[in-house]
């Protein structure tokens, strides 16, 4: 494929279709295509496997991950977008274009095209990658989706709000920490690559983003649990973190119930702590026990 042209080009393709940019949709382009080849580069395709991007935008970063993949899953919630994409990206024939909202699915899950690119990659032998470039009020709800996936994405590559990538990535201990970079954790390692300033999108937005990798680990205790029991694991640990100062002798009882499940016994100390204070790997131990 030829390299992109520049953006002023595209500027009168969105004025000829009459788009204004919508804050609430994240519709922040993302100019630098040195960031586009670095974020490309950073979820690491090979010919063997599957990216699905959510958020094509007009398809500045699609060109680059279909130069590298073998299969690409482009989804986008704004059909003046998609269809300049579309015809952008005419010549590459390993793109396949899903319009809608990726929280589009029964109950505001994922679309089930996602959870289907996922499981065809891994019966084939190669491996699904997600890119995402995320607005901040949908990365959380979309996050918890993803970790509730029957197959779980091998890498993650999000464009997110620098609070949510910092938070995802805390450590336990911390105010950040909280029970989505919880759940996120016991799947995946988190970790922030690199800031990006609002400079180099069009419209500028009012927050600092950043770029925040998901490695799915092999040592999870809750990834070979399916889908349906890490969802419930969801539920636990929300139940636990909604009243984050109180101490775990109050709140896990209410998380226990919330799943339906007895409170396993638990010394006196460890119900003096609470749940920001424990690591992910012992609040997935601490569900198990709930067994």
């Amino acid at each position: 494929m030829a390299e992109r042209d520049p953006f002023s080009r595209y500027l009168a393709k969105l004025q000829a279709v009459g788009f204004q940019p919508s804050s609430s949709l994240g519709q922040n382009f993302l100019l630098d295509p040195s960031l586009h080849r670095w974020i490309a580069d950073q979820a690491a395709p090979t010919k063997a496997d599957t990216v699905v991007e959510i958020g094509v935008g007009l398809g500045f970063l699609t060109r680059e991950l279909a130069a590298r993949a073998g299969r690409v899953i482009g989804v986008e919630i704004d059909d003046r977008l998609l269809s300049i994409a579309r015809a952008e990206l005419a010549d590459a024939g390993n793109i396949e274009w899903v319009a809608g909202d990726a929280l589009g699915g029964p109950g505001r899950t994922l679309l089930p095209q996602i959870g289907a690119a996922a499981a065809a990659a891994s019966s084939t032998g190669g491996t699904c990658l997600l890119v995402a470039n995320l607005p901040y009020a949908v990365s959380g709800p979309l996050l918890a989706e993803v970790a509730a996936l029957p197959t779980l994405p091998a890498r993650a590559v999000l464009l997110v709000q620098k609070e949510l990538a910092v938070r995802i990535a805390a450590p336990p201990g911390g105010s950040e920490y909280g029970g989505l970079a919880a759940v996120v954790q016991t799947l995946f390692s988190a970790k922030v690559l690199r800031l990006v300033p609002p400079q180099v999108f069009r419209p500028r937005p009012k927050v600092m983003s950043a770029v925040l990798l998901l490695e799915r680990r092999t040592d999870s205790l809750v990834q070979l649990a399916g889908a349906a029991a890490r969802r419930e694991f969801g539920v636990f640990v929300r139940h636990l973190f909604q009243q984050r100062r109180k101490v775990l002798r109050t709140t896990l009882a209410m998380a226990c119930a919330a799943i339906g499940r007895r409170q396993p016994p638990r010394s006196d100390a460890e119900l003096q702590q609470r749940a920001e204070q424990l690591a992910p790997d012992t609040l997935a131990q601490w569900w198990l026990d709930t067994q």
